[in-house]
């Protein structure tokens, strides 16, 4: 394979490993919130509602973020259109961990009921086998680290981040010396 080629296969693969580390990541941050919501009447009908729901309409449900989401990116792109870059961007960026945050949040709610659907499993244990194939993909990057890491003697919680950002470049720097 060619190393132009490698290179966006890794890179496809990193991009992948981050947007499920935010899926992952956010989904027990959104029920934290919810939980912090005092009504508990309200998301308890929720629930039931939820529950009552066939598996095909649960689909719709994950519109949700999505509408949820593309409202707020319009306050974002008035930002842009009036020159607030700066603000634009956080807006806009809050606008995809909400849509991220809620979709993992309703997933985590209907899953049973949606992997009943065949083409959802079918897509679900695709993208588990695109999950494996994207951390063997940056294995050697991993590996790359820990032994740069390794080398400084910053492994663990002996450093912090500038400390390892700097034995990085240093290892990097050596090896193509070599």
């Amino acid at each position: 394979m060619s190393s132009v080629k490698k290179f966006l296969w890794t890179v496809l693969a990193l991009v992948f490993l981050g947007l499920s580390w935010l899926w992952e990541a956010l989904a027990p941050i959104v029920q934290a919130i919810v939980d912090l919501l005092p009504l508990r009447r309200f998301k308890e009908w929720v629930n039931r509602q939820l529950e009552r729901l066939p598996a095909h309409v649960m689909l719709l449900v994950f519109l949700i973020p999505l509408g949820l989401s593309e409202g707020i990116k319009i306050v974002s792109f008035v930002a842009f259109a009036h020159g607030r870059i700066f603000p634009g961007a956080l807006i806009y960026i809050f606008a995809e961990i909400v849509r991220f945050g809620v979709a993992a949040y309703v997933w985590k709610a209907c899953r049973e009921k949606l992997l009943t659907i065949a083409w959802v499993a079918k897509l679900h244990e695709w993208l588990l086998i695109v999950h494996d194939w994207a951390h063997r993909q940056t294995a050697p990057i991993k590996d790359w680290i820990r032994n740069a890491l390794l080398e400084a003697g910053l492994v663990g919680d002996k450093a912090g981040l500038w400390l390892r950002l700097k034995a990085l470049w240093r290892y990097s720097r050596r090896k193509t010396a070599m």
